[in-house]
């Protein structure tokens, strides 16, 4: 197999940086993961089988090489929020990073089929039970930032991640540079500015208190949170923001993340869309899998976090005959808070 060839089909196919690994267990994860259960931080969203969720035989068993992948959607600084608009994050700028990943790792998977004798290959973006970041570290892709996320320079912790498992022996990369990437010694600067404390020293994370899950979990947020959310309609990027690494990263050259809703969205026609008009406006982006409700739902706490009078028309009308129960509570919460001043 030429690695040269193989480089340039990745790179051709659309991803800005990769590292090739064999297809073993994640063994230094473990601990890790052990301890986030222990200390009830592990999410409740994933699969609670740590062991399987480190060993990628269990998501194809005759793999022997796993592709890590990454792509940047370094779209530049999002300015200040206007008041009436929340703030979408960074990643939900464009077009959904899962169609955009998937598309381009089937490109690869053509290739490996045609040109290094793959027969199977299975590809995995962030919807997986893998550990995306946990393989992107082991496979020499990136470094764990203190923020939980996974650096991959020049792109800073920027970039969307998924993998390719395949059926053959392809030769492991080694970065050079890998055994000097690390973060700023002590710093601490995503840890001070964590709104909710989720991020609870360099590298810990309580996920449920994180504004992103926050912003995405079905439901009503709870009562204590909705003040911290403060702008977020959707995700968060302050840790990311804050991260002197970041301001020094390469710009991603990749038209699809660039914004097609945000990073503002006027809020008040928001609450005012039909299910139709929510799909025109985010269909195509990572925001519409979690429905209407819960974006509105944001939006009505961010208007009460915002107090600004001109909003109560519209929260009072959604406070009264929205269908949805949540919604309706997250409309009457931000009616009080404007009206208490």
């Amino acid at each position: 197999m030429n690695a040269q060839e193989l480089q340039t089909a990745i790179y051709e196919a659309g991803f800005d940086a990769f590292a090739i690994m064999p297809a073993r267990s994640v063994d230094s994860m473990l601990p890790k993961l052990r301890e986030a259960q222990e200390e009830n931080r592990y999410p409740d969203f994933v699969d609670p089988d740590i062991s399987k969720r480190i060993d990628p035989k269990n998501l194809q068993r005759g793999a022997k090489s796993i592709i890590s992948l990454a792509v940047s959607y370094a779209t530049g600084d999002p300015g200040p929020n206007p008041t009436l608009h929340g703030t979408i994050s960074r990643s939900a700028w464009g077009i959904d990073y899962h169609r955009i990943l998937n598309e381009r790792m089937d490109r690869i998977i053509d290739y490996l089929k045609e040109h290094v004798g793959a027969e199977e290959c299975t590809k995995a973006v962030d919807t997986s039970f893998l550990i995306d970041r946990a393989i992107a570290v082991e496979a020499g892709l990136g470094y764990p930032g203190n923020n939980c996320a996974v650096y991959v320079p020049p792109f800073g912790s920027w970039v969307f991640l998924g993998e390719i498992l395949v059926d053959v022996d392809l030769p492991p990369t080694k970065n050079k540079g890998q055994d000097n990437w690390s973060c700023p010694a002590k710093c601490d600067r995503c840890v001070r500015a964590c709104p909710t404390g989720a991020l609870f020293a360099p590298g810990k994370i309580k996920p449920q208190l994180c504004i992103s899950y926050l912003t995405q979990m079905p439901g009503s947020i709870p009562l204590e949170f909705r003040d911290k959310i403060a702008n977020a309609l959707w995700g968060c990027d302050i840790c990311q923001q804050v991260c002197p690494v970041n301001q020094e990263v390469r710009l991603s050259p990749h038209e699809e993340f660039q914004p097609i809703v945000g990073p503002h969205v006027d809020l008040r026609p928001l609450l005012d869309l039909t299910r139709k008009g929510f799909l025109e406006q985010f269909d195509r982006t990572s925001m519409a899998w979690r429905g209407k409700n819960v974006i509105l739902r944001n939006a009505c706490i961010i208007l009460g976090n915002q107090r600004n009078p001109e909003a109560l028309p519209i929260l009072e009308k959604i406070a009264q005959k929205h269908p949805s129960t949540i919604v309706q509570d997250a409309a009457s919460w931000a009616v009080r808070k404007i009206r208490s001043g």
